[in-house]
């Protein structure tokens, strides 16, 4: 009958959970950077878009802005 030495056990243990962990939360970083940055990037179309093409005769934001309009 052979006596096992496991005093290193219980550490490759939690370094295998850690690791896991640390995979998950990697995945959901990257996750969530892209869903961010899809979001940035359709914000920033929609506002060019309605910034340079919208014609503003009435309820402006911006009371300067002209558009090419002429009163």
């Amino acid at each position: 009958m052979k006596i096992f030495n496991n005093v290193g056990q219980a550490t490759i243990e939690y370094l295998l959970i850690f690791s896991f962990i640390s995979l998950i939360g990697v995945g959901l970083a990257n996750a969530i950077g892209s869903s961010i940055a899809g979001s940035t990037k359709s914000l920033g179309w929609v506002l060019t878009q309605e910034l340079t093409t919208g014609v503003c005769r009435s309820q402006c934001f911006y009371s300067d802005y002209k558009n090419g309009i002429t009163d």
